[in-house]
């Protein structure tokens, strides 16, 4: 694995071993998984495919739920006590919605094994580790694999969700370096490539990576669904399936998100504006000579921003 800058964006760390993932050796022997949804779900089912020596915990608040997902076999323990969940883990991995990862930290925190790690899976990245960092100290390091799904829960969850994604790692001066290794070697064995930047740097490229595209997507299809008679969509083509498909996301999910980065999407809301409000105005004067330099800009910046990703 090569190392460069770490807190330049999008500077690749780590690829997907040549394997196509499987790491030579399992990189935790325990780990504790917080949040049995897409996420957390998907991270034990790849463990169980990836790294099948791992023993995997998983906590969650249904203790029904979590019942169901001990005779899958989808994890070797099942807690709703915290404490209890992180006892023997080498790794911990919070999977929750991010407002609750303070609170998590805290309850742990003093149950934690001296060489054990923490990360987490947050799509925002500098609230949380302002939270989390002054409760664990260097043995935290903030993650946000770039993969998902707009369904949820754990029965969308799949062994395959991170296989050749990216997993964005934002360490801070003050983490250790073995948790970072043992983080990187963990999202590394998963499928992931691995990429390295600040929290700030993270949540300014996925305001416009993610968090962006989600907020046209629920534009779009509320547009639409308010402005035209009931039963139009099934005279849409492809197009308009595309542009919307994430906008099936669960909204609470998604409401926590941008307001947890509002500032840079707000950001990038407003460049947006711009650019519709700029293309509106070139509508209306016919200036078809701006329309067309606009959309083959477009269309060139696609071409170079998706390369690499077919």
């Amino acid at each position: 694995m090569s190392h460069r800058a770490r807190n330049s964006p999008g500077i690749i760390e780590g690829a997907v071993p040549s394997d196509g993932g499987h790491a030579g050796s399992d990189p935790v022997g325990s780990i504790a998984v917080f949040g049995p949804g897409l996420i957390g779900g998907s991270i034990a089912l790849a463990l169980r495919t990836r790294c099948p020596g791992t023993r995997v915990t998983i906590w969650g608040r249904s203790q029904e739920k979590l019942a169901d997902i001990l005779r899958q076999g989808v994890a070797d323990a099942v807690h709703t006590d915290p404490a209890i969940a992180v006892k023997e883990a080498d790794l911990v991995v919070l999977c929750t919605p991010v407002g609750v990862m303070k609170d998590l930290a805290e309850a742990i925190s003093p149950y934690l094994r001296p060489e054990a790690v923490v990360s987490d899976a947050g799509s925002v990245k500098e609230c949380v580790v302002a939270k989390l960092a002054p409760v664990l100290g260097g043995r935290f390091v903030g993650a946000h694999p770039m993969a998902g799904s707009e369904c949820s829960g754990m029965a969308a969850a799949r062994a395959d969700l991170f296989t050749g994604a990216a997993c964005i790692l934002t360490p801070l001066p003050s983490t250790a370096p073995a948790a970072l290794r043992k983080v990187t070697a963990f999202w590394m064995s998963l499928g992931t490539h691995i990429a390295s930047m600040s929290p700030h740097e993270h949540d300014r490229l996925v305001s416009r990576l993610s968090h962006l595209p989600h907020a046209l997507a629920f534009a779009l299809a509320d547009l639409v669904g308010s402005t035209l008679p009931e039963g139009s969509t099934r005279l849409a083509g492809g197009s308009f399936r595309d542009a919307t498909r994430v906008a099936t996301s669960d909204p609470r999910l998604w409401t926590d998100i941008l307001v947890e980065n509002r500032t840079e999407v707000v950001d990038a809301l407003r460049d947006m504006s711009d650019r519709l409000g700029a293309l509106a105005s070139d509508l209306e004067e016919e200036k078809s000579g701006s329309i067309l330099d606009f959309l083959t800009r477009g269309k060139e910046h696609c071409r170079h921003l998706t390369r690499g990703n077919t």
